[in-house]
């Protein structure tokens, strides 16, 4: 049977596969990029076979990589939930709770939420990952993330995943103020019909390579509007100083606008609460419980949602 000496292997295999390089997992895990590569291929040899393909950028996990790496997940979970059991008996909670997340959730939501964890639970430690809308839920599938707070646009929760859903929120519009895309008598409280958004360049979310993120692409679709994006970026404030510089239209979602620095910009909603974006909080419903992830979890539903938002149902999504 193959010796595996060190759980930091395992821990440094699977941030390889998460992040894509050797580089950013040494980032992530606070080690040398020498150090990375050693454990890698001290497993490798270990388990007599070569688990990543360096020769791909990203780097991506081989046959025998994918076969293992749940393995791996498995192993490193089941010590954490063995120091979680000690910590029972101790009345000390000193898990580690990863979220992946939005930009805007991670600036305008969760700072609040994880300050008051921080104060009952001091030395349990939630890990922020920023992942556009495709990444999240299939990243809580893959068990990269403990939690996910995402939009239900296009990745909705399977049977598998235990979601709620936390708030409502409309489509803004950002463009200085003389843009002729702005009424003559200013803008309106019902805001701007999504019609009069064809007539101008739009600058929006969206991966390298993508269209348009399915946020903004489900707004469009349900405001019946085929509109390619002119600019595009991951990021809601380089959306915003896209649109200062006149280059178009920038079209966030209201969270995302109210994390940006929009001096100077008018910020005015667009269609209808019902085109809006849902966003969810959703954990697996496979894993054994946590109660790390149990605490911030319930924190999570229990808070209050950001300012400018419609509150949630309250029930699960699923």
């Amino acid at each position: 049977m193959p010796r595996i000496e060190q759980t930091d292997w395992l821990e440094t295999f699977a941030a390889v596969v998460d992040h894509g390089s050797f580089s950013a997992a040494a980032l992530a895990l606070h080690r040398a990029q020498s150090r990375v590569s050693t454990h890698v291929a001290a497993l490798e040899r270990a388990l007599g076979g070569t688990l990543v393909d360096r020769s791909h950028r990203p780097v991506r996990p081989t046959e025998l990589g994918l076969a293992f790496l749940p393995h791996a997940r498995a192993v490193l979970a089941a010590l954490e939930r063995g120091v979680e059991a000690v910590d029972e008996h101790t009345g000390t909670l000193r898990g580690r709770v990863v979220i992946g997340c939005h930009p805007s959730v991670s600036a305008g939501f969760l700072p609040g939420v994880l300050s008051a964890v921080h104060a009952e639970h001091p030395l349990l430690r939630v890990h922020l990952t920023e992942h556009t809308t495709p990444d999240l839920v299939s990243g809580i599938a893959a068990g990269r993330f403990d939690i996910a707070i995402h939009s239900l646009a296009s990745d909705p929760p399977s049977s598998d995943l235990l979601s709620v859903h936390l708030w409502t929120e409309r489509f803004v519009a950002v463009v200085p103020p003389e843009h002729p895309l702005l009424p003559a008598d200013g803008p309106t409280r019902e805001g701007l019909d999504p019609a009069s958004l064809t007539a101008h360049p739009l600058i929006a979310i969206a991966r390298p390579g993508a269209a348009v993120d399915p946020d903004t692409g489900s707004a469009l679709r349900a405001w019946g509007l085929e509109i390619p994006l002119t600019w595009q970026s991951e990021q809601p404030q380089s959306v915003v100083n896209l649109a200062r510089a006149g280059l178009g239209v920038g079209v966030l979602n209201a969270l995302a606008a109210s994390i940006s620095d929009t001096t100077g910009m008018v910020v005015v909603p667009v269609g209808s609460l019902a085109e809006g974006r849902e966003v969810a909080v959703t954990r697996d419903r496979r894993s054994a419980p946590s109660p790390s992830v149990d605490v911030v979890f319930r924190a999570i539903v229990a808070a209050a949602p950001p300012a400018g938002v419609v509150p949630r149902a309250d029930h699960p999504v699923r």
